[in-house]
C-alpha cells in the first residue's frame, strides 16, 4: 500500500514537471514568434544629420586664427556648406573657400555643376560687358590673370588683378554677381534676393563727372559706326540732326534712340535761322518733326540753331528748348585725331557741353580714342537732358542754355 502511494505521487510530480516545462517552451516560442512579427511590421527610420549637428571644422578656425592681425576682412558661412574668407595683403584682396564641415579647401570651379561650367562662364562674360566698357571687359574676359572670388550671403564678388589695360585704369576692378543670376549653375544652397539690380555701366553714376558730347549736321556716312563706339563705351550723346538727312538714315536714327541717345533738331538744311523767315523755320521744323515721329514715335524737344544764331523771336516761334555749347572743338577745321583728342582732354570740365560733328571721319576716329581716356579720368558721357537733370536744371520751352549749374 505504501509502495502504491509513493508510485502515484512520483507519477504526479513527473506529470506536472512535464506540463510546466512544456508551458515554458510554448511561452518562449510564442514570445520569439511575436518578436519576429513585430520586427516585420516595424519601419526602420534612418538617422538624418540636422543643421544643428553640422559643426564648422576646427581646421577653418585654426586658419582664421593664423591670419595676420588687421588682415582679416570678412568671414561668411554659407548654409553650413562653404566658408568664404576675405583678407587683404599689400592693398589687394585675397580669398579662400573651405568646405564648412571638413575644412577642405575648395575652388569656385568645384562649386559649379559639372554640366553648367560653360553657362557660368558665359553669364560672367555677359555681366562684365554690362558693367564695363569694351576696352576693359575685353581684357578681363580673357580670364588669364589673377581673379579673387569672395562669396557672400547673397552674391559673389570677383576682384580682378594684374591686368594690363590701355589706357591704364585707376579704379579697382571687380564684378558683383547676384546669386539669382547663377543659381541654376551652383552646386550649393544659397539665399536669393526678391529684388536686385545688376551693375550697369550705362546707368548714371553719381560718383563720376558727367559731361555731354553732342554731334551736329548728321546723320551721315559715319553715324552708324559712331553709334557702335558709343555703345561699346556705355556712353550716351545728343545728336542734333538735319531734317533733310533723316529719311536716308532711319535705321541708324532708330538704333541711336534705342541705345539711349537723344535726337535733337539742327534745322532742315543748315540755314542760318537769322536769315530765314519765321514761317519757313516753323514749316521746316514741323516737316522734320513728323519725320522723326515716324521713326522713333516722338518728336524733337531740343534744338540747336545752326552757327548758334538765335534771337527772341525765333525762340518764341518753336515749341522747343534751344541748346548751345561751351567747348567747341572746331573739328570741321582741325581734322586731326591727335589734336582733337588733346584739345578735349586739356579743356574738359564737369558739366561741359562739347561740340563735334558726326559727318567727319576724323571726328568719329577721335571719339573712338577719346572715350576710354575720358572714362579713366572719371568722366561719364550723358545726354544733354540728363546733364541738365543732374544739375537740377529744368529745361523750359523757348529758352536757350549754354551751361547747367
Amino acid at each position: 500500500m505504501k509502495f502504491k502511494l509513493k508510485k502515484n505521487k512520483l507519477f504526479v510530480n513527473v506529470f506536472w514537471t512535464f506540463i510546466f516545462g512544456l508551458a515554458l517552451i510554448v511561452t518562449s516560442i510564442s514570445s520569439n514568434y511575436m518578436q519576429v512579427l513585430s520586427d516585420k511590421n516595424t519601419t526602420i527610420t534612418p538617422v538624418v544629420k540636422t543643421d544643428e549637428e553640422i559643426i564648422r571644422s576646427d581646421k577653418i578656425t585654426t586658419y582664421i586664427d593664423s591670419i595676420e592681425e588687421g588682415s582679416l576682412v570678412d568671414v561668411i558661412d554659407i548654409k553650413k556648406e562653404v566658408t568664404s574668407i576675405l583678407t587683404t595683403n599689400n592693398n589687394r584682396y585675397e580669398s579662400i573657400l573651405f568646405d564648412y564641415e571638413t575644412g577642405t579647401e575648395v575652388t569656385i570651379n568645384s562649386l559649379i555643376k559639372s554640366d553648367k561650367k560653360e553657362d557660368f562662364a558665359e553669364k560672367i562674360t555677359e555681366l562684365l560687358y554690362l558693367k564695363y566698357p569694351k576696352f576693359i571687359a575685353d581684357v578681363l574676359n580673357n580670364n588669364d590673370k589673377t581673379n579673387v572670388y569672395f562669396m557672400k550671403d547673397n552674391e559673389l564678388i570677383i576682384y580682378y588683378y594684374d591686368y594690363e589695360i590701355n589706357p591704364a585704369v585707376k579704379e579697382d576692378l571687380y564684378l558683383t554677381v547676384n546669386y539669382n543670376e547663377i543659381k541654376d549653375y551652383l552646386d550649393i544652397t544659397v539665399d536669393l534676393d526678391s529684388e536686385y539690380s545688376n551693375e550697369d555701366g550705362s546707368v548714371i553714376n553719381p560718383a563720376k563727372k558727367q559731361i555731354a558730347i553732342t554731334f551736329d549736321d548728321g546723320p551721315g556716312a559715319y553715324t552708324e559706326r559712331l553709334a557702335g563706339i558709343l555703345e561699346d563705351n556705355h556712353a550716351h550723346s545728343t545728336f542734333f540732326m538735319l531734317g533733310k538727312n533723316m529719311s536716308y538714315y532711319k535705321d541708324v536714327i532708330l538704333k541711336l534712340y534705342q541705345n539711349g541717345n537723344e535726337i535733337g533738331y539742327h534745322s532742315y538744311a543748315h540755314k542760318n535761322f537769322l536769315r530765314q523767315e519765321i514761317s519757313e523755320i516753323q514749316s521746316e521744323f514741323e516737316e522734320s518733326n513728323e519725320t522723326l515721329k515716324s521713326i522713333i514715335g516722338e518728336g524733337f524737344t531740343l534744338t540747336r540753331p545752326p552757327y548758334g544764331s538765335i534771337n527772341s523771336d525765333i525762340k518764341e516761334s518753336l515749341d522747343t528748348t534751344f541748346i548751345l555749347w561751351n567747348i567747341d572743338t572746331e573739328d570741321w577745321r582741325h581734322k586731326d585725331v591727335e589734336y582733337l583728342t588733346n584739345y578735349v582732354m586739356d579743356n574738359v570740365f564737369e558739366g561741359a557741353i562739347i561740340l563735334f560733328h558726326d559727318i567727319h571721319k576724323t571726328s568719329v576716329d577721335t571719339i573712338e580714342k577719346l572715350l576710354p581716356l575720358l572714362y579713366v579720368e572719371g568722366y561719364q558721357l550723358v545726354t544733354v537732358s540728363d546733364l541738365a537733370n543732374i544739375n537740377g536744371q529744368t529745361l523750359e520751352l523757348h529758352k536757350s542754355y549754354r551751361y547747367f549749374s
